[in-house]
């Protein structure tokens, strides 16, 4: 690992920019999950440390898991900062090379970047992104929405419930507040689990479920949905 002092931050957001890896080589972003619609890697940028030049060759979104400000820099261009609550989700459309330098006095960036390689809209040709209805599900706000995933974050105080609801899209959904849930799906007794910050699922087709919040928390998590 690269430990920069304060006084080489400078020198690095303006070292030569002739060379980039593809994102799969780069060291930072470890590949954690891979199939036909979507591919995860966690990242974490340490303080004082910084990524290669890295290229995204398809679209994707960036979940970040604690709050930081970091340097991005596009190969090529300035560093600009970043700055990024907790939680946070932000879509950016490929192609982009670029790289990300974390100042020594910041906290680690971690986040799990999501490339989207495919979605059920692609084959039939892309259509305009839509105003999306209020949300119907308790909990449920919208964050974003494109003519490819449709984002909604879902946060339950403790006691809180959804009702029972249907998702309908393939969906992946990360943990960003960690909590206590109770999990009831039709025919099924209650389900009670814990859940960690980062951790995700994905799911490949519709689902109907109710989710308690019966932990001492606050949950939160976003639900990314392929259009």
């Amino acid at each position: 690992m690269r430990i920069l002092s304060a006084a080489a931050l400078p020198l690095v957001l303006v070292l030569a920019q002739d060379a980039a890896v593809p994102v799969s080589r780069e060291a930072k972003h470890h590949r954690v999950l891979e199939n036909e619609w979507v591919r995860i890697y966690d990242v974490t940028v340490r303080p004082g440390d910084s990524t290669l030049y890295h290229v995204h060759a398809s679209d994707y979104l960036f979940v970040t898991l604690g709050a930081a400000s970091v340097m991005a820099q596009p190969m090529g261009g300035a560093a600009n900062p970043l700055t990024v609550a907790d939680g946070e989700v932000r879509f950016t459309k490929a192609t982009i090379t670029h790289r990300v330098v974390n100042p020594p006095t910041s906290p680690a960036f971690h986040n799990l970047t999501i490339e989207v390689l495919k979605t059920p809209s692609d084959s039939k040709g892309a259509s305009p992104g839509v105003p999306a209805p209020a949300p119907t599900v308790r909990g449920r706000t919208l964050v974003l929405e494109n003519d490819r995933v449709r984002v909604e974050r879902v946060r339950l105080e403790p006691g809180d419930s959804t009702g029972v609801h249907t998702h309908a899209r393939r969906e992946l959904v990360v943990i960003v507040q960690p909590a206590t849930l109770t999990i009831t799906l039709p025919g099924a007794a209650p389900a009670r689990s814990s859940f960690t910050a980062g951790q995700f699922t994905w799911y490949d087709g519709p689902r109907t479920h109710s989710i308690v919040n019966s932990g001492a928390t606050r949950f939160e998590a976003v639900e990314i949905q392929w259009k």
